[in-house]
């Protein structure tokens, strides 16, 4: 363990967790443009279309913890460089799907739920990695990278996976392929970090308890931010495309702005930590989630849908950051992949629950888009309150977001 444990991150480390990071909530992104012609080839199974968006999102939620823990227990490296491979490859076999029959369907789905187990060792390893290759600020300035490399990662997959599906429904499965040139780089810039069990001084930190109450309310608000959240790339290209006659390459763009804002308020997260508490930061987040979908039901137009992409992203862009770094502060080495493993956990199974929610929500509300937007403005409003009275209570806290 000798070379592991003298390894310091360098650029070209950090530039590649921040493209693993970018397949963090790729799932469905690629392919969600093509969602309505995917929907045209298998006709009637609308439920079960819309879930090769969302079952890779199952599989995290299912797996993710798991996955933490193996990545606890082998090294963090290794189930990253094994995930990129399971993630490359079933996600690709998608282009090689003829469609038309249910079998085919079927098949495809559980390519899809593989795709997810890959994501799973992705988002924890990776995130586990930042956890411990940085402390500080250092540490507050990755994870604004991380939020927002998964911002940027959803403009370039969005768009390029809309370009691809004016060819065929088939062809947004090849943006997969993105994960063989990432996986070299890791095998190249990145090794084991140091153990905290070496030195007398390491030999404290596994005795310290995670605050499991601030563990508990991040987990939950990382899941209603992105059950919120996910219902863009699951809804909107449906919208856009019926609704406002806007084609599959330009509807990737929509979702694409939604990435670029989220990326831009990661980017100024350590800025709005220094003035801010987290649950304050937040809160804030919330809000503009909620501005952004009533914006919706006030408009139906392509610019209410820009408005509402943008804002969106804003707040998603202070909340994640704000999630994941009090997580972080949380750490030790020896459960950095646990704790983590349980924000990809939470985050992919608010992604997934939009399909199961969004379905009788949407009949529910008489099959209006703006109803069921403004429906989920009230619980971000809500979650808004919730923060705002545990800021001010002095609910926050643990071992320190910057630690």
């Amino acid at each position: 363990m000798q070379v592991a444990k003298q390894f310091k991150p360098t650029k070209l480390t950090l530039l590649t967790i921040m493209l693993c990071s970018m397949l963090m909530l790729m799932g469905g992104a690629a392919v969600a443009p093509a969602l309505p012609l995917i929907e045209q080839v298998f006709p009637g199974q609308d439920t079960l279309v819309s879930m090769i968006i969302t079952i890779p999102s199952l599989a995290v939620a299912l797996v993710g913890f798991a996955m933490g823990a193996l990545a606890d227990r082998l090294g963090k490296v290794k189930v990253l460089a094994t995930s990129l491979v399971v993630f490359t490859a079933a996600g690709a076999v998608g282009f090689l799907m003829e469609g038309g029959s249910d079998t085919q369907l079927y098949i495809l789905l559980v390519f899809r739920f593989v795709v997810g187990i890959g994501i799973a060792g992705i988002s924890s390893a990776v995130t586990a990695l930042i956890a411990e290759y940085y402390t500080g600020m250092d540490r507050i300035r990755a994870l604004s990278y991380q939020s927002a490399a998964m911002g940027v990662g959803v403009l370039i997959l969005e768009y390029t996976g809309g370009l691809l599906a004016e060819f065929s429904w088939r062809e947004p499965f090849l943006v997969y392929l993105i994960g063989v040139p990432i996986l070299l780089m890791v095998l190249l810039t990145m090794k084991e970090p140091r153990r905290d069990e070496q030195g007398p001084a390491d030999r404290v930190v596994p005795e310290r308890k995670a605050n499991k109450r601030l563990l508990t309310i991040c987990y939950v608000t990382i899941f209603v931010a992105m059950t919120m959240a996910f219902l863009l790339p699951t809804k909107m290209p449906t919208y856009l495309q019926t609704e406002l006659a806007v084609s599959t390459s330009v509807t990737g763009l929509f979702l694409g702005v939604h990435g670029v804002t989220n990326a831009c308020f990661s980017l100024m997260y350590r800025r709005f930590v220094q003035r801010f508490a987290p649950f304050t930061i937040i809160a804030i987040g919330f809000l503009l989630l909620a501005v952004a979908l009533l914006t919706l039901e006030v408009s139906e137009s392509i610019a209410s849908s820009v408005v509402m992409m943008i804002v969106a992203g804003a707040g998603l862009g202070m909340v994640c950051p704000a999630v994941s770094n009090t997580l972080a502060g949380e750490t030790t080495a020896s459960t950095s992949g646990k704790i983590m493993g349980g924000y990809s956990t939470c985050l992919n199974l608010g992604q997934f629950s939009i399909s199961l929610i969004s379905v009788p929500l949407f009949a529910a509300v008489g099959s209006s888009y703006p109803v069921m937007f403004g429906v989920m403005a009230v619980v971000a409003i809500v979650a808004c309150l919730a923060f705002v009275v545990m800021s001010r209570t002095g609910v926050s806290g643990g071992h320190g977001a910057g630690a």
